[in-house]
């Protein structure tokens, strides 16, 4: 089950579809400690559109027990970080960050595609990928863009639909 989005379909939306997915996914974890995964990594995420960088996300995985910090602000990570872990650096289109995290891809594919550039662990990547589809976040998200007026309504506006 996924979306296939289109750059018009990403202009449609008022923000990046990643401004309001990222936050999701840092509330969906506090409400359920569970699905924090037992990782040490920093991921930043920089969302781009047509090769141009929109946005940087930075998520800090510190461990079980410990609550990730999902930002778009810097500073909060440098004063958050207690020890030095390993970095990751993403790049993707935001189109392609709806793809993914709805499953209308998988991570190698996006990668070996090019749709995805990784630099760092990519070893890491791809357990963060696992651990997502283990919280059952692909199910999550596309709940969670069903239940967005605003993402749904850009979607729509092209007759996007969920490939079954």
């Amino acid at each position: 089950m996924g979306f296939s989005l289109k750059d018009d379909d990403i202009k449609q939306l008022k923000q990046l579809a990643s401004d309001l997915l990222m936050p999701e996914l840092e509330r969906q974890l506090q409400e359920d400690p569970s699905l924090i995964p037992n990782m040490k990594a920093l991921f930043i995420l920089t969302i781009v559109q047509k090769r141009k960088p929109m946005a940087t996300w930075y998520c800090l995985l510190q461990g079980k027990g410990v609550m990730p910090v999902i930002t778009d602000n810097e500073d909060v990570i440098k004063n958050t970080m207690k020890r030095k872990v390993k970095v990751v650096k993403v790049e993707v289109e935001d189109k392609n960050m709806v793809n993914l995290l709805t499953g209308g891809m998988t991570g190698i594919k996006a990668y070996m595609t090019g749709k995805i550039k990784i630099k760092g662990d990519l070893l890491l990547a791809q357990q963060l990928e696992q651990v997502f589809e283990k919280a059952n976040g692909r199910k999550r998200a596309m709940t969670f863009i069903m239940e967005n007026e605003q993402l749904r309504t850009a979607l729509a506006a092209r007759n996007i639909k969920a490939k079954l």
